[in-house]
């Protein structure tokens, strides 16, 4: 346990002493002074329009066992996003588990296969925008291999979801009917998230650094890439900034104004999360009174 805890921390002190090193923070000053409100205001709906797509999936796959607003959805998405963020090691996604539990009285193996199957979601939709932003191919090749990615996927995607529930039944439920559905499956609702999660801050860290727009939505990328991986400090600080860095390629000359609005935008978008967890609270999502037998909660 103690080296679970304190191995992230040295890793996020190390890449603030390098941050801090390497930042200029006179460029971001400059440059967050001529960007217009505006561009302020639109990142922040799109960040608060993904998580809205979330909590629609969310409300899509459990409205079968009981309704639930779509406020109340957001709720929940918002506060598990919430402890995520502040836990170290993405331990916060066990949140999930107890708020699905505790509105929809789902059992935990029930919600721990949902729960995976949306990080393998989530997972895909970012590698797919990795074939298109990061790849150093043209325009034409990045969208014939993407066409040819997502024909596979369809293609695979229910003969692998039959494969999954036969090999581990207990843990895997099979494909329920309406799974496939384009709201209940949950696929766009991810590639949705992502995409406006990606263009937001890929547009703050073009009007932050000088960058052109093909590199600071690479560099967008590659921060969100960084930041779900389970080796790092709460909230992703360090690791989303050296993802930044990586995938931006810029100049010598802009390296160092790349790190400070890699700092300005994860500050921004942790600054919208948070706060619209806190904003969310105040929606009411009453529990359930009484917790429904197990074999009434199935996973979508």
């Amino acid at each position: 346990m103690g080296l679970r805890l304190s191995l992230p921390v040295l890793l996020l002190a190390l890449a603030w002493h390098w941050l801090l090193r390497h930042a200029d923070f006179e460029a971001l000053m400059r440059q967050a002074r001529g960007l217009p409100t505006w561009a302020w205001l639109a990142a922040g709906a799109a960040l608060v329009c993904g998580h809205s797509l979330r909590a629609l999936r969310l409300q899509r796959q459990w409205q079968h066992l009981r309704p639930l607003g779509l406020a109340h959805c957001l709720r929940l998405v918002l506060t598990h996003n919430a402890a995520v963020i502040l836990l170290p090691l993405r331990s916060g996604e066990a949140g999930y588990l107890w708020l699905v539990y505790r509105h929809w009285g789902v059992p935990w193996r029930e919600s721990g296969a949902s729960l995976l199957a949306w990080r393998l979601q989530d997972a895909t939709v970012l590698m797919l925008l990795a074939l298109v932003l990061l790849l150093p191919w043209s325009p034409v090749a990045r969208g014939l291999l993407l066409l040819c990615a997502v024909t596979v996927l369809v293609c695979l995607h229910r003969p692998g979801q039959l494969w999954l529930a036969r090999r581990w039944p207990a843990l895997v439920p099979g494909p329920q009917p309406g799974s496939d559905h384009w709201l209940r499956s949950g696929w766009l609702a991810s590639a949705g998230n992502w995409s406006l999660k990606v263009l937001a801050s890929g547009g703050l860290i073009m009007g932050l650094s000088g960058l052109d727009l093909a590199s600071s939505l690479s560099a967008a990328l590659g921060g969100e890439l960084a930041g779900v991986q389970p080796l790092q400090g709460p909230a992703g600080l360090g690791s989303y900034e050296a993802g930044v860095w990586l995938a931006a390629r810029a100049s010598d000359t802009l390296q160092a104004t790349v790190v400070a609005a890699a700092l300005a935008v994860h500050a921004f978008a942790l600054a919208i999360a948070l706060g619209a967890a806190a904003l969310a609270q105040l929606i009411h999502a009453p529990p359930l009174k009484s917790d429904p037998a197990p074999d009434q909660a199935r996973a979508a």
